[in-house]
């Protein structure tokens, strides 16, 4: 749409995951030396996590991209599914040919695949993205499926990428074992400032383009992105059309301003980081191989599974509470408020009744004396207005 416009020879900014624009910052860097590193040493288990829009689907993709070798990669990137559906998708996925009706059937055939492979020099990789959508079961399921090795290394490796929750999912107690077998374990954080700045630079040059954003663009799309790859993509791409339809070949901060406010909020709502999950997280990528501090700078993979939960559970439990008692709170003044319109509501009825359907068998009440009798009802003394019930939402 825009692309000749602004002398571009393809978007720079697309949403989808492109190996062919992957910004390898530090951080990126690394993660791609771990991820090597286990499929070249074929650790059993490596981990990749990190924020949404990081750039671990477009890291993943640049690796099978540039793989080397005799390997026979398998890549899911689908995960809501059952554990008994896992052994299924894996035959599908590896083309392994055949009728199996039973999960015996499908372990077999799975595992002599493996045997397979290996007797012909094959390194077979499983690539699980967005795993963190798997339950405890599929998990268990799939590091049941690695148990089959040689003396010296597994025949099936796998890479799990997901979200920070996958390390959450992983403590449990059930998984332990599991947790016990990732070699490789990265985390991968949003950008700093300058690699935000260098990474739309990237982009648009490996589009064709350059300058199209001044300093002080940048400077407002650090501030709106917190440098998240996939926003930055998305805001970049939204101010080069209005760029376009306003004829503009240069993006200011004020013109970037007014695209932002024209755009209203983000529909992501509130960063993971404000409910005090990731706060229990380090802010660096770990591995209990491949250590780029010194040792003791940073707690190994191991240890972040074995402790650190309990605390964790606390915060989480006592933060339920108490967003559960200020509701309880709402909710008893609402029906305290529609107890105050229905009691006057219910009084005016029965005073409206015939006599003879009042009358009743219990002793007469004592006259109240004057002083406490009520006044009479008239044009002197009307009802007060009536207070809508539900008035009081509004000030919820």
């Amino acid at each position: 749409m825009y692309e000749h416009f602004f002398g571009l020879t393809e978007r720079p900014f697309s949403l989808l995951p492109d190996p062919d624009f992957l910004y390898l910052s530090p951080q990126h860097k690394l993660a791609r030396a771990y991820l090597e590193y286990g499929l070249t040493q074929k650790i059993g288990f490596v981990v990749l996590t990190g924020e949404i829009g990081t750039g671990k689907t477009t890291l993943i993709k640049s690796i099978l991209k540039a793989k080397g070798g005799k390997q026979r990669l398998g890549v899911l990137y689908q995960t809501s599914f059952d554990a008994g559906d896992l052994l299924e998708l894996l035959l599908r996925e590896f083309e392994i040919q055949g009728h199996f009706n039973t999960r015996a059937a499908r372990l077999s055939a799975f595992n002599q695949f493996l045997i397979q492979a290996f007797s012909r020099g094959e390194h077979v990789v499983l690539i699980v993205d967005e795993a963190h959508n798997l339950g405890a079961a599929a998990l268990e399921e799939v590091r049941l499926l690695s148990n089959i090795q040689t003396d010296k290394e597994p025949l099936l490796q796998v890479i799990l990428v997901g979200q920070p929750n996958l390390r959450d999912r992983l403590r449990q107690p059930s998984l332990r074992q599991l947790a016990q077998r990732v070699g490789v374990h990265f985390h991968l954080q949003p950008l700093d400032e300058e690699e935000s700045k260098e990474y739309i630079q990237y982009r648009l040059a490996r589009a064709g383009g350059s300058g199209i954003f001044t300093p002080s663009a940048l400077d407002k799309l650090f501030q709106v992105t917190q440098g998240v790859p996939r926003r930055i993509n998305a805001w970049c791409d939204l101010a080069l059309v209005a760029g376009f339809a306003e004829g503009r070949q240069e993006i200011d901060q004020e013109f970037l301003e007014t695209v932002v406010a024209a755009q209203g909020e983000s529909l992501e709502g509130p960063d993971r980081a404000e409910g005090g999950l990731d706060e229990e997280l380090p802010p660096q990528g770990s591995s209990n191989l491949l250590r780029s501090e010194p040792a003791g700078s940073q707690a190994s993979f191991g240890e972040l599974i074995e402790g650190g939960s309990g605390e964790l559970a606390d915060n989480n439990l006592r933060k339920e509470i108490l967003e559960l008692s200020e509701r309880m709170a709402r909710l008893e003044g609402l029906v305290l408020d529609l107890v105050s319109q229905l009691v006057p509501a219910i009084t005016r009825f029965f005073i409206q009744l015939p006599p003879d359907l009042l009358k009743t068998t219990s002793p007469p009440l004592p006259p109240l004396p004057p002083s406490e009798a009520p006044e009479p009802l008239g044009e002197e003394n009307p009802l007060p207005p009536k207070k809508k019930w539900w008035s009081r939402l509004l000030t919820l």
